[in-house]
């Protein structure tokens, strides 16, 4: 039997809590690539907004981008296309209440919600890693290592290359602190993505939105790194971020599960620029 494609139902606009939403609430970008405080992030899935009254479907969506409006039309850009009094969709909650609407039931008619949904029948329609996968991580026993690591040390150098996905477990990132602090890293080679997360980590206890102890989602989570990042290029750098932010909630949770401040992030970035 041929392939047939699910056809796509658009949502029951006259349902009463639609029709009573109100505009979707637009705030000026305070500068390049920066989205205003409380900004929209899109998802995956398809999403509308009320402009004027009516009900817009962004057309082009794409995850972990603004939704930028121009008279009656939506467009969808990612951060560093944003420039300075860009009208940028504002709102956390996704099921209408604020203008924003993203519609998860499209291609499905489910009449329950998913098992695992964070926020069954609540506003968080979209959220990163729902179960545990290969990407949670955990900690190991390295005592087979540590002989090897101590020659390197001693007589060469030793370079890690390094993924995010030990960063959203406290205890591997307090282990890789302790290992910067012992003199086992020479070198990081890295994505921005260890960058990224190591920082939200510190910032929010999260990593993609899951707490870094217990797994757990948090409301909105899967905006915490966007945050971050938003943060960071809001005060231009990443150590002028750690700098402005120190005296804050930077200095209760510092990267890389230190102790002393924001110590371990500035360690880490210093090695790898090394």
């Amino acid at each position: 039997m041929p392939f047939t494609p699910t056809p796509y139902t658009p949502p029951d606009f006259t349902l009463p809590h639609l029709v009573a939403a109100p505009d979707v609430t637009l705030v000026p970008a305070p500068k390049d690539f920066v989205a205003p405080e409380g900004y929209h992030a899109m998802s995956i899935y398809p999403e509308y907004l009320k402009i004027s009254g009516q009900w817009t479907l962004a057309r082009d969506s794409r995850m972990d981008c603004v939704a930028v409006v121009e008279g009656d039309n939506v467009f969808v850009r990612e951060f560093r296309h944003i420039r300075a009094g860009d009208l940028i969709a504002c709102g956390r909650t996704e099921n209408g209440e604020e203008g924003i609407l993203v519609y998860t039931d499209g291609f499905r008619g489910l009449a329950t919600a998913e098992d695992g949904a964070p926020h069954p029948g609540g506003h968080d329609n979209f959220a990163f890693r729902l179960g545990r996968s290969r990407e949670t991580a955990f900690s190991r026993d390295y005592d087979e290592l540590y002989e090897l690591l101590r020659h390197d040390r001693d007589h060469g150098s030793i370079v890690w290359v390094m993924g995010p996905a030990f960063t959203f477990n406290g205890f591997s990132r307090d282990a890789f602190a302790k290992i910067i602090d012992a003199g086992y890293a020479d070198a990081v080679f890295a994505g921005n993505a260890l960058a990224t997360h190591d920082l939200e980590g510190a910032y929010f206890h999260t990593s993609l939105g899951q707490d870094i102890d217990t797994q757990e989602n948090r409301p909105n989570g899967h905006y915490h790194h966007l945050d971050t990042i938003n943060r960071v290029r809001l005060h231009g750098s990443i150590p002028a971020f750690l700098k402005a932010e120190r005296g804050d909630d930077l200095c209760a949770r510092p990267p890389m599960g230190g102790n002393r401040r924001d110590r371990h992030s500035m360690q880490l970035v210093k090695c790898a620029q090394r």
